[in-house]
């Protein structure tokens, strides 16, 4: 593994809470075997530097806990600071959950740093993370996806309800409701400031199930066994209190795993990871989710970074969780910051006066 590696968790987002859980659980995994340094980002957005010890308690009302809060300087030594000491970190854990951490804003800092981290870049967070550029370019290339409308004042959707609200940008159930006609849905997002960056509709699927199945990209390309969660009685979807607040969190709530599921609906799925892994850079460990009704199958969402990881999806591969994050850690080690030092000798520059010559 890395000799500097460090884990950050929490951020300014709604998943706050559930990031602070992986961030632990991670650092807990990985610091049995080796020196891990625990960086907390506020909601408030400050970091700090914090004891790999804490429990999850510890993080409420308990500001005895953030003495020591960094800086990050973006200068010719970039990198986190404590007081005037640069932490040596050459690799990070990202375990931020939505917002800024999984959408590629913390992405983009940590390559202004320099420093490598898991997971995908840039490009490919933004677009998992926007629900309508996702459902775009998943139609651009023939994958099967629910019709997607964004939604406006002046433009309606030109399929029926009932459907499922959701925030168009977000990574978990956060704000994900069944409305049954237009109007309800523009008076939602009217009146909440879950939707303020814009929201989408999408038929629901009545009696459809969830199918969720992990992915990982090193050191080979591996599939985990598909999950089919099981939702509340009192439930149409796979909800947010169904992921994370009942029977203990994502990892312990009811689950037909592996599913039992029709060999037409596996293959499908399958195929249809195949091809996404053509379009999109992922890396890491991610969760893909599907909706499946009868023989059809639907890719719902990729999540870069699922609640711990979905390390609990790898059973069947015989692998430890501290096995299954080493191989990610190990995987940062291939990353190159391409931009770092391209054209500094004048060649990119050379190149375009050379083609704009020519052009005239």
């Amino acid at each position: 593994m890395s000799d500097n590696l460090a884990i950050i968790f929490g951020g300014p987002s709604p998943e706050h809470d559930i990031s602070i859980l992986t961030g632990l659980q991670t650092s807990r995994v990985l610091s049995s075997k080796d020196k891990v340094l625990n960086i907390y980002w506020s909601r408030d957005n400050k970091w700090y530097l914090v004891d790999t010890n804490l429990e999850s308690k510890d993080f409420i009302g308990n500001n005895s806990i953030f003495k020591k809060e960094l800086n990050i300087k973006l200068d010719s030594n970039p990198g986190f600071y404590y007081k005037k000491k640069k932490l040596e970190i050459s690799t990070v854990i990202n375990s931020c959950h939505g917002g800024p951490g999984e959408d590629g804003t913390l992405q983009s800092l940590l390559d202004l740093l320099m420093i490598k981290y898991s997971g995908p870049g840039l490009s490919t967070s933004q677009l998992c993370m926007d629900k309508y550029t996702f459902f775009t370019v998943m139609s651009a290339n023939s994958i099967p996806v629910l019709n997607t409308h964004l939604i406006s004042d002046t433009n309606k959707p030109d399929f029926q309800g009932p459907y499922i609200l959701k925030p168009r940008f977000g990574g978990s159930s956060i704000g994900v409701e069944i409305v049954e006609d237009y109007q309800t849905a523009l008076s939602i997002t009217k009146n909440s400031t879950l939707y303020n960056q814009g929201s989408i509709l999408q038929p629901f699927l009545e009696e459809s199930d969830d199918l969720l199945i992990g992915v990982r990209t090193y050191p080979n390309i591996d599939y985990s066994d598909i999950e089919k969660p099981i939702r509340s009685s009192n439930n149409d979807m796979f909800s947010y209190k169904d992921k994370y607040l009942e029977n203990g969190g994502l990892e312990g709530s009811k689950r037909e795993l592996p599913a039992k599921v029709d060999p037409l609906v596996k293959n499908q799925i399958i195929e249809i990871l195949n091809k996404l892994l053509t379009i999109l850079d992922i890396k890491g460990i991610c969760r893909v989710d599907f909706l499946s009704k009868g023989e059809k199958v639907y890719l719902n969402e990729v999540n870069t970074i699922p609640g711990s990881y979905a390390l609990y999806l790898w059973e069947q591969i015989g692998l430890s969780k501290f096995d299954l994050l080493k191989d990610m850690v190990d995987e940062t080690k291939l990353k190159t910051n391409n931009w770092t030092n391209e054209g500094s000798d004048g060649t990119a520059l050379k190149k375009a006066k050379d083609i704009q010559s020519k052009l005239g």
